[in-house]
């Protein structure tokens, strides 16, 4: 048997079989170190915020905490701007009364900033950003804020109106000013708050209350027209009568000499007795008016003649005393002092001697004409209750004259264009509804002029009635100088901002 050459292999060493295992273990060892070491990192508060977060709009990404601090402290010491009227007032935010904590807010912020995943950032993925916005800890004494205003805007920025004053040796006048004053203190402390608590919205625009200028005064108006009669050196007697037809106010000056005299002298009416003859027409008249009725009306005020007066009286009233019935009109009205005695036509009967308060005073008399008489305010009141009549319907005599026949009658006075006594004073935008009146005594010298009527201005309405006497032949170019500055002052008073110049200047 033969044997066998077979020989059993050496065996390998296994004292490396060890190191993969230890290779592997570090390994494994090593990265869960770092794993953990990440970890821990990671719960470590942030020291940059995410980009999304911002406190009051304002962002904050990117930033740590001391420099996130400086931006809102930044911000929010921005001075807050008031407005008032034209001005423009800067204030710190701690004269306000604006207490902030930056301090607490980036606390609160880092308390509330959004849980992040650890296995994301394990794995390097990007978290989304996730927009988030945080209130600014604050406080805003509100006392404070109220007492600031309280001490530093009224005193310095509030004004009151002032009064238009007259200029002396003139027509015109120094216009008032409007006054301003905060309207409400409450609305701006609630404004300002608001606008501390803002980064961008910084501007508060006070709620300015404005109160027009004062208009001038009526005692004052009364100085300046007796100085104009000084100045114009007029010696005989004048009345000037004004009532604003907005109010009802009424000024009444009477001078002799320039002295003061007790108002409503007993004067010849003249032409200025057509409105009551117009009136009493109008009473007994339908409408539509009869066409030779409106003419006559025309004539009578438009033109001033005397015939067509006498054919109203005469066709629709009465023929033989139809003076007497316009006067009974006016007695009606409450008028004691003014009357129709007779007929224009020279040779007229007197149909009455009357006598009147007026033509008994002892202080002063001119020796008025029998025929028609009047004192300036019963005309200058029947003037206020036609224009009443007219703009604000309330009828006359029971309702038997109308509205619209009273603008019918302020449209006659309207086309009485003489362009002198009270219309010369007057600019293109100021209309007279008026009838004047003068006419010769029997010296055959004209004593006693007047203008009466409605004046029509863009800043208000109102009567007027002068009437003038002088004892020698009163000259048409004095008188009429005379009552143009008149007018043309209170013209003025009513419209400070677009007065009129004196038109003997022009």
């Amino acid at each position: 048997m033969k044997r066998s050459r077979y020989s059993p292999r050496r065996k390998k060493s296994s004292s490396l079989r060890w190191l993969p295992a230890v290779f592997g273990g570090l390994f494994l060892l090593f990265a869960l170190l770092i794993a953990v070491v990440d970890y821990a990192s990671f719960q470590k508060p942030q020291s940059v915020y995410p980009n999304g977060i911002s406190v009051e709009g304002i962002p904050l990404g990117g930033l740590d905490h001391a420099r996130a601090e400086a931006r809102l402290t930044e911000a929010f010491s921005v001075p807050v701007e008031l407005r008032y009227q034209q001005a423009r007032l800067q204030f710190t935010p701690t004269e306000l009364g604006f207490s902030p904590d930056y301090t607490a807010t980036i606390a609160e912020l880092d308390k509330n900033l959004p849980t992040r995943s650890w296995f994301k950032h394990l794995w390097g993925k990007t978290e989304a950003a996730n927009p988030m916005d945080f209130p600014l800890i604050a406080e805003v004494d509100l006392d404070q804020t109220q007492a600031f205003l309280t001490q530093v805007i009224p005193p310095r920025y509030d004004q009151p109106a002032t009064a238009t004053v007259p200029i002396l040796y003139s027509t015109n006048y120094q216009p008032g000013q409007p006054g301003y004053s905060l309207q409400s203190l409450a609305t701006a402390v609630d404004d300002i708050k608001a606008a501390l608590l803002s980064p961008d919205q910084r501007v508060v625009s006070l709620d300015v209350q404005e109160t027009p200028a004062l208009p001038l005064d009526r005692a004052n108006l009364e100085i300046f027209l007796k100085q104009t009669i000084q100045l114009e050196k007029f010696n005989g007697l004048i009345e000037v009568y004004q009532r604003d037809l907005t109010t009802g106010e009424i000024m009444h000056i009477a001078l002799r000499a320039n002295q003061n005299v007790t108002p409503d002298v007993a004067y010849s009416a003249a032409s200025t007795i057509k409105i009551p003859i117009m009136l009493s027409a109008m009473r007994r008249l339908e409408e539509p008016l009869p066409s030779q009725a409106s003419n006559w009306m025309f004539q009578m005020i438009a033109d001033s003649l005397n015939p067509p007066a006498d054919g109203l009286m005469k066709a629709y009233m009465d023929n033989d005393s139809g003076p007497l019935m316009v006067t009974a009109d006016l007695r009606e009205l409450g008028y004691q002092n003014t009357f129709l005695a007779g007929y224009f036509e020279p040779g007229s009967p007197l149909l009455e001697r009357i006598s009147t308060p007026a033509n008994q005073r002892r202080d002063i008399f001119l020796d008025p004409d029998f025929y028609n008489q009047t004192v300036p305010s019963e005309t200058g009141d029947l003037l206020w209750k036609i224009y009443r009549c007219a703009n604000r319907n309330e009828p006359m005599f029971g309702g038997q004259v109308t509205a619209s026949e009273c603008q019918q009658m302020l449209s006659y006075l309207l086309e009485n264009r003489i362009h002198a006594l009270i219309e010369a004073g007057l600019p293109p935008e100021g209309r007279a509804a008026h009838k004047h009146g003068w006419t010769n005594d029997l010296d055959g010298l004209i004593h006693t002029i007047s203008d009466s009527g409605v004046v029509y201005t863009p800043g208000g309405d109102y009567v007027l009635v002068i009437f003038a006497y002088t004892e020698n032949q009163f000259l048409y170019d004095t008188a009429n100088q005379l009552f143009a500055k008149l007018s043309q002052s209170i013209y003025n008073a009513y419209n400070p901002q677009n007065q009129a110049a004196w038109y003997g200047e022009n």
